[in-house]
């Protein structure tokens, strides 16, 4: 065997595993970039979620210290939430809630409160919609 012979091997090979790290680190940092995008999108539904979680909560303390609540809009840093009567009997008063976020997300919910009871008695969510995506 020749010199000439021993280095036609070693330059394929160190090609071939040099080609496999290059790709193994392509798919790493794609990988990373998508987890990246799904950690933001479930932190702004999150935020979301916390929006009408407090409007609620704004809602509920309203209602327990004054008997009519027609509607309005409660600001929050991270957005605002309008909210609208929709029905209201003896024991049961049922309001509409909108939160749009500072990231461009809405979602309308629907809720029942029991107005003895002090409590949230049904929570329907009607629709998200982010305004990213739309455009």
């Amino acid at each position: 065997m020749c010199k000439n012979e021993k280095g036609a091997v070693v330059l394929p090979v160190t090609m071939v595993v040099a080609s496999v790290l290059i790709v193994f680190t392509f798919y790493s940092i794609e990988k990373f970039n998508l987890e990246k995008m799904f950690y933001k999108n479930v932190e702004n539904v999150l935020v979301l979620d916390h929006l009408l979680l407090l409007a609620s909560h704004e809602v509920q303390n309203m209602v327990a210290h004054d008997a009519y609540v027609d509607g309005g809009v409660l600001h929050f840093p991270n957005g605002t939430v309008e909210y609208a009567m929709i029905s209201s009997e003896e024991r049961y008063f049922s309001m509409e809630l909108f939160a749009l976020t500072t990231q461009g997300l809405s979602r309308k919910v629907n809720v029942l409160y029991d107005i003895e009871e002090g409590e949230l008695v049904k929570w329907g969510k009607v629709f998200t919609l982010n305004d990213h995506m739309n455009k």
